[in-house]
């Protein structure tokens, strides 16, 4: 038998290792080519990717853009709940939040830039705080120069009488409670106790609005007409004005620009060349019957009465906030948030001021305010850093609480939650500059006079911002 030459052998087994890899080839290149079903699930998912991409980017079309400078966060809206630490929120407030934010996309291990702005942006849409404006410092200031001889506007100079009305909001909402007592109670008490450190001689009013009623569509028509001077302007009598405001419960709708229109009446005989008018307005809400307030607030500024407007929104929600706002601006007053009863009786403790100053000046007609200016708007300076910095404060840990939830519960990942929380701290020091930088500003501004550093601020940071 004759053998087979080895250089044959090895040409054979060469021919079926590359039968054997071309078919493997084959084989491969079959999977590497997908079917007409696979090429379809391919692009379906290709799809879902492009449109769940599209999702994300009108979902943060919907969002404003975080604040960036002091005008923005000056300006920007307050958050849905904002002024409360989210410690200090209910159960309720806290789960509210969390189903808000449970409602976004789940973020997996690697986030996309456009997942983690989403998150970003709703998270402040929520907490973005109401950060204090520089010109409340010069607000503080005129009150505070009340009396002074070099003191430009008139509503702040002595008169022969001094007159306050307040405006009390008796809707149906302020029947909510904090800390387990009624807004009503705590406004009642507030103005129970500012009414008797009024000294002799200083007359005082009370409007009520919305105290008839309810706030049920049926009532709508009466509870808007309900609008009532239940103590007329006279000096202080403790048992008659404590009876009219035991006579009061929260009730119906909000008719605030109504009530406006007629405090401008309650104090039209007391025209500002020999009167000192302050009105107090305390409300919990907006303008629900319709009306103007921005309107009726500038007729007051515009009118011979010339009031010192004080607008208090107690613990309001951002929108409430946003048009009272622009009540006190119309009104050319000061607008401030308070959250509680002890900061109600913060801001009436304004006009305690100016009445004590009243009554020296009364008992002896020589007496004049003296005031270092700069000293005194310099002494302003600090609780300005102050009210900054706890916005700043209460709005970074706000921010990272839900997000720890969602973490935690594997709704969003821990590089997810990483990157928010870097995007937390470095806002956080981007509002410690901001703050530092209007400081600075105001400080440069203390050797000019009210009105110069008053056009200076505005110029600066009062630009409105949508």
């Amino acid at each position: 038998m004759r053998k087979k030459s080895p250089v044959l052998v090895i040409l054979l087994l060469g021919c079926m290792l590359l039968t054997a890899c071309s078919e493997k080839q084959t084989e491969s290149g079959q999977q590497q080519e997908p079917n007409e079903k696979e090429k379809q699930t391919q692009l379906e998912d290709k799809d879902e990717e492009e449109q769940e991409t599209v999702n994300l980017q009108e979902q943060l079309a919907e969002l404003p853009e975080p604040s960036m400078t002091v005008t923005e966060f000056v300006h920007t809206a307050p958050g849905l709940f904002s002024g409360k630490r989210y410690d200090d929120l209910t159960s309720e407030e806290q789960n509210e939040i969390v189903n808000i934010l449970r409602e976004l996309p789940k973020v997996g291990d690697d986030p996309s830039e456009e997942e983690i702005e989403l998150y970003w942006r709703k998270s402040l849409s929520l907490f973005h705080e109401d950060f204090p404006n520089p010109a409340n410092v010069l607000d503080q200031v005129a009150i505070e120069a009340f009396g002074s001889p070099d003191t430009e506007d008139e509503r702040y100079q002595f008169k022969e009488q001094l007159n306050v009305e307040i405006i009390l909001d008796a809707s149906g909402s302020m029947g909510n409670l904090i800390n387990g007592k009624t807004m009503m109670d705590m406004a009642k008490e507030s103005i129970k106790e500012f009414a008797d450190s009024l000294p002799e001689g200083a007359n005082i009013a009370l409007r009520v609005y919305g105290h008839k009623g309810t706030g049920a569509n049926k009532d709508k028509e009466l509870s808007c007409k309900s609008n009532e001077l239940i103590y007329e302007m006279q000096s202080y009598d403790q048992n008659v004005l404590n009876n009219a405001l035991s006579q009061i419960k929260p009730a119906g709708w909000t008719p605030l620009a109504k009530a406006m229109e007629l405090a401008k009446d309650d104090l039209s005989q007391y025209k500002s060349d020999k009167n000192t008018n302050i009105i107090y307005l305390v409300s919990d809400g907006v303008e629900t019957c319709n009306g103007d307030p921005v309107n009726e607030a500038k007729k007051l500024a515009d009118s011979d009465i010339q009031p010192i407007v004080n607008v208090i929104g107690f613990d309001l929600d951002a929108k409430g906030q946003q048009q009272l706002k622009e009540v006190a601006a119309a009104a050319k007053g000061m607008y401030n948030n308070a959250r509680n009863q002890e900061e109600l009786k913060q801001e009436l403790q304004k006009a305690r001021m100016i009445a004590e100053k009243w009554q020296e000046w009364k008992k002896d007609a020589t007496y004049t305010v003296k005031m270092n200016r700069n000293d005194q708007f310099l002494k302003n300076i600090p609780s300005f850093n102050i009210e900054w910095s706890e916005a700043n404060g209460n709005e970074d840990m706000n921010i990272l609480q839900p997000l720890r939830v969602l973490r935690d519960e594997g709704h969003i990942s821990k590089a997810a939650f990483q990157q928010l929380s870097a995007k937390s701290s470095e806002r956080f020091s981007q509002a410690i500059e901001l703050g530092e930088q209007i400081e600075s500003d105001l400080r440069n501004l203390a050797d000019q006079n009210l009105e110069q550093a008053k056009e200076e601020i505005n110029k600066k940071y009062d630009s409105n911002v949508e």
